[in-house]
C-alpha cells in the first residue's frame, strides 16, 4: 500500500507541469490572436458605450410664432449645434433630417433678440443624446403684425413680341387677390404680379387658366395663389385715310345720281391690309330710307371683309337724284 501511493505521488507533477507548459507554450500564435480578437471588442463595445460629443453644422432653424405674428428680417435659418451622448447613437443622426425648433411665442412685435439656450431649443433627438451647445448662441429678429390686403393682378410680360406685333388687350380673372404678411412688407406693395409671361416671338394670343401669383418678396404669401389669363396678341393695326373712293346708289338705274360721287374713307385695321389696299378697291353705296334718308354703305374685298374696321366716311351726307 505504501509502495503504491508514492507512485501516483511521483507521477501527478509531471502531469500538472505537461498541462501548464501546454497551456502557456504551446501553440502560442493561435493564443495571442484570440487575445486579441477579444481585446479589440472588447475596446469596440466600450468606446461605443462612452460619451462623445458630435458637432453639426447646417441644422434647419424654425421659429415656432404665434398666429397672429410674422417675422419681416430674413433672420438666419441654420445653426451649428453640438450634440453629447452614446457614440453609436451620434452617429446614426442626419444632419437633413434634424430640425431646432425655438419657441418666440411670448415676444411682443418690435425688434428683438432670440437666445439659443438648450432649454429654450427643442430637437426630436434620441433619448440618450442632449443638446451640448448652439452657435450662435443668440439671432435678432424683427416682429410684426400680420395683416391681410387685397391688391390687383398685374401680369408680368418678359420678352419682345416681333416686329409689328401688339399686345391688345390683357384680362385677369379674378382681377385681384388676397395676400397675407408682416404689415410693413404688405403695405409698400401696390400690385400682385403674376409669374413671366413669355412674349418672345409670340405671334397668336395667350391663355393660360392657371397663372401663379409671383411675388418678389417672399415674406408676403398670396392666399389666391392662381388667376386665369389671356393676352390679346395681334399684328399692329394703324388707321388710313382713301380719298375718291366711288360712290354708287343700291340699283342698277344709271339714270339715279348720287352727289356727291366720291368719298374720303378712314379704316382702322391690321399693318399688312391697310397699307397693301387701294382707294380703287373701295365702293360706297348710297342707300335711300323709305323715310327718303340716304345711308352710306362700305363695300370691302371680300379677302378684307370683317378684318378692317370702318372709322368714317366722309362726307356723312348723299343725295340721290334721278
Amino acid at each position: 500500500m505504501p509502495f503504491y501511493k508514492r507512485e501516483r505521488k511521483r507521477t501527478a507533477r509531471p502531469i500538472a507541469q505537461d498541462w501548464l507548459h501546454a497551456l502557456l507554450f504551446e501553440d502560442w500564435t493561435t493564443k495571442l490572436l484570440a487575445l486579441g480578437v477579444a481585446l479589440g471588442l472588447w475596446y469596440g463595445v466600450t468606446s461605443q458605450r462612452a460619451p462623445a460629443s458630435y458637432r453639426l453644422r447646417g441644422v434647419q432653424l424654425d421659429f415656432l410664432l404665434p398666429s397672429d405674428m410674422e417675422i419681416s428680417n430674413e433672420p438666419r435659418d441654420e445653426v451649428e449645434v453640438t450634440l453629447r451622448g452614446d457614440r453609436q447613437s451620434l452617429e446614426q443622426i442626419v444632419v437633413r433630417n434634424l430640425v431646432a425648433r425655438v419657441d418666440i411665442s411670448d415676444l411682443k412685435p418690435g425688434e428683438r433678440v432670440v437666445r439659443l439656450s438648450r432649454e429654450k431649443v427643442a430637437m426630436d433627438l434620441p433619448s440618450d443624446v442632449q443638446i451640448e451647445k448652439i452657435e450662435p448662441g443668440t439671432i435678432p429678429v424683427r416682429l410684426e403684425r400680420s395683416v391681410e390686403r387685397v391688391l390687383p393682378v398685374e401680369a408680368r410680360m418678359e420678352g419682345r413680341l416681333p416686329e409689328g406685333y401688339v399686345i391688345r388687350d390683357v384680362r385677369i380673372t379674378p382681377p385681384t387677390v388676397k395676400v397675407r404678411g408682416p404689415q410693413s412688407h404688405v403695405e409698400a406693395l401696390a400690385n400682385a404680379p403674376t409669374e413671366s409671361i413669355l412674349l418672345e416671338g409670340q405671334t397668336e394670343s395667350i391663355t393660360s387658366p392657371q397663372t401663379a401669383i409671383d411675388i418678389l418678396d417672399r415674406r408676403v404669401v398670396p392666399l389666391d395663389p392662381v388667376v386665369a389669363l389671356r393676352v390679346e396678341i395681334g399684328e399692329e393695326r394703324i388707321e388710313k385715310s382713301f380719298v375718291g373712293v366711288a360712290v354708287r346708289s343700291n340699283d342698277d338705274d344709271e339714270s339715279r345720281a348720287v352727289r356727291p360721287a366720291r368719298a374720303t374713307v378712314t379704316l382702322l385695321g391690321p399693318r399688312s391690309i391697310i397699307a397693301k389696299l387701294s382707294a380703287e378697291a373701295l365702293e360706297v353705296v348710297a342707300e335711300q330710307t323709305p323715310d327718303g334718308v340716304v345711308m352710306p354703305r362700305l363695300l370691302l374685298p371680300p379677302d378684307i371683309d370683317g378684318r378692317v374696321e370702318i372709322v368714317s366716311i366722309e362726307p356723312a351726307n348723299f343725295s340721290i337724284f334721278k
